[in-house]
């Protein structure tokens, strides 16, 4: 059976989210449509008997002895799926404990039973100043907090002053100084990244009131590392607010979310990018740090797994450091944290770009050899280390073969972007020529001057791919020939 909205959702869930999901539909305050209830019956039937599933098997489960009514089946689970949005946004509001106390008391206030009022302001007053992290989402809830007692004690027609609309007026500034703040340190992130042209307004009198009230500054952590984040982005001393924030950040570990902490920690990593792209290759010491107290701390992993692009940034990070045994290590120990779609390119053309960088390339050749890429990206990656190793290894038949059959894959691939097919192309024509250099020599008339100007195009060559291992190649293989 196609799988339709409901079911491709449903199916992702764990066993404690179907479970509870099941008890939802068969709540008759959420739902009073029995056929609902046979439904998510019958398909929660065919799930435990891990049998494919059929629409016209859980209709015959759920409706028999009825005959299989395709429109019925439709307009259920259609209801069915809007249910399943109903229950996440109440799953989602059973975690919002202040968001709860907010509608209680707005509720009572309506109802204007002002005693049970200060009863929910005290707990809802506790819930705030447990919260050890002050970010914005604390803040908007003070602001919350406050309008809500203003309005109980001017409920009872008091005209005396009270403290809270002082309150929520402060509160209010600090929400919206560390969300421009936030947005703010985005902007200049993705500025660095894709030559955007963002610009936060009033970001600059913003930062400037608290440079010039540091005491200000320092009663509020979550401004002190968003400010230390944006200098990093923006600033000359920008290595300077990279420790600080690095430091801050280490200071308020146990307290920052880790959605919070994982954001954070994506600007620090890439500003060691940024200045590996400026030649300052010692970063990536910085970032293998990093990588690995992301990992000791769990901050790395998203819904439990690590993401492909993660999981070969820390392997490359590893592989540019030297820390071969570590790497070799963390591609054994956390491949099983990738989704199980993936698995087999990730952990395939990973383990054997590793093999590749210790030149080991026997063992990098065995490791690609029979295997199939899904992914084109992790397909034509393993095409381009083959090659180099049979490079390396003087396989010129293999390296001749597999040249033209790399060369067909990336003219016709429809799922490379324009960008790969061109730097890939020009780093075949540029080996090409070097199989030249090295097994034609005796037939070019001016062999300094052929690779001199191969020298010269791998300079000037753009897009061109592995351009690094080229110069190596030409450097170091090719000495006689200067």
């Amino acid at each position: 059976m196609k799988k339709n909205r409901f079911l491709e959702l449903y199916q992702n869930f764990n066993a404690k989210e179907r479970k509870q999901f099941v008890l939802y539909v068969h709540s008759s305050f959420f739902n009073q449509n029995k056929n609902l209830r046979l439904l998510i019956d019958a398909i929660e039937q065919q799930l435990k008997a891990r049998k494919p599933i059929d629409k016209k098997e859980i209709y015959s489960l759920g409706f028999a002895p009825e005959v299989y009514n395709e429109l019925k089946f439709n307009n259920l689970i259609s209801d069915l799926l809007y249910l399943l949005y109903d229950f996440l946004a109440q799953a989602r509001y059973a975690r919002e404990t202040r968001l709860q106390k907010q509608l209680l008391i707005r509720s009572l206030l309506d109802h204007e039973w002002l005693e049970p009022c200060v009863l929910q302001l005290e707990r809802y007053t506790q819930v705030q100043a447990a919260q050890a992290w002050r970010d914005g989402n604390y803040w908007f809830a003070e602001y919350q907090l406050q309008e809500l007692q203003d309005q109980h004690l001017m409920s009872q027609e008091k005209r005396a002053y009270t403290p809270h609309l002082q309150s929520r007026s402060d509160a209010l500034d600090r929400f919206y100084q560390l969300e421009k703040m936030k947005i703010a340190c985005d902007m200049a992130s993705r500025n660095t990244a894709v030559n955007a042209d963002y610009h936060c307004a009033f970001i600059e009198d913003i930062i400037a009131w608290y440079r010039l009230n540091v005491e200000e500054l320092a009663r509020f952590p979550a401004l002190q590392v968003y400010l230390a984040a944006y200098d990093m982005f923006t600033q000359q001393t920008g290595q300077a607010a990279y420790l600080e924030l690095k430091q801050l950040l280490q200071q308020h570990l146990k307290v920052i979310p880790q959605h919070e902490l994982r954001l954070l920690y994506t600007y620090v990593l890439n500003f060691a990018v940024l200045r590996i792209n400026s030649g300052e290759t010692h970063y990536y010491q910085e970032i293998l740090y990093l990588y690995k107290l992301l990992l000791d701390e769990s901050i790395i992993f998203k819904n439990g797994t690590l993401t492909q692009w993660t999981f070969t940034n820390i392997i490359t990070a590893g592989i540019r450091t030297g820390d071969y045994v570590w790497t070799e290590q963390f591609i054994q120990d956390y491949q099983h944290y990738l989704a199980p779609d993936l698995h087999q390119n990730v952990y395939t053309y990973n383990l054997a770009n590793l093999y590749f960088e210790k030149k080991d390339y026997p063992s990098a050749l065995r490791m690609l050899h029979n295997v199939e890429f899904t992914d084109a990206f992790y397909h034509l990656s393993a095409k381009l280390i083959q090659l180099k190793s049979y490079f390396l290894l003087a396989e010129t038949e293999a390296l001749l073969s597999l040249m033209n059959a790399t060369r067909r894959f990336v003219q016709r691939n429809r799922q490379l972007s324009d960008y790969q097919k061109k730097s890939s192309l020009n780093f075949l024509h540029i080996l090409q020529r070097l199989c030249l250099l090295r097994y034609a020599s005796a037939d070019i008339r001016d062999v300094a001057g052929f690779k001199g100007q191969l020298d010269r195009d791998v300079q000037v060559l753009q897009p061109l791919g592995n351009k690094q291992w080229l110069e190596e190649v030409l450097s170091f293989r090719f000495k006689e020939h200067v």
